[in-house]
């Protein structure tokens, strides 16, 4: 986008979308939804300066998307296993009486919603850089 006005107020705004996915991942448990809502808000404005500013700015972050992915996934069902193997049903608190376990999760699950969303923004936008092997 060449607009300096649209690069401009984007780039004013992607700040307090990430500050807004943050606040959510971390403070959702007490919502339904709350890491899912935070990963969405964070991918929203690392989009949104994709989209304004080309992919240059974000070139680290789209080497790295996959292993993001990756690692929210593994975590999760690492956690979910943890409850299992101490003999306590999937993904149970193993904390209880703190929402330490509720906010570890959403923010999991925003870490691995971030990275689909922008993934999938990535590969169906063609913003990927074609690799040789």
């Amino acid at each position: 986008m060449k607009s300096v006005i649209v690069r401009t107020a984007s780039r004013a705004l992607a700040p307090f979308l990430l500050l807004a996915g943050l606040y959510m991942a971390t403070h959702g448990f007490l919502l339904p939804g709350g890491g899912f809502q935070g990963g969405v808000l964070l991918a929203s404005g690392v989009i949104l300066i994709l989209l304004t500013h080309g992919r240059e700015k974000v070139i680290r972050l789209e080497e790295d998307i996959d292993w993001f992915e990756a690692f929210g996934a593994v975590v999760f069902l690492g956690a979910g296993l943890t409850a299992i193997i101490m003999g306590k049903p999937f993904l149970t608190n193993l904390f209880p009486g703190t929402p330490i376990w509720c906010i570890a999760l959403d923010i999991v699950v925003s870490l691995k919603v971030f990275a689909g969303t922008v993934a999938l923004f990535v590969y169906l936008f063609g913003m990927r850089a074609v690799r040789e092997c």
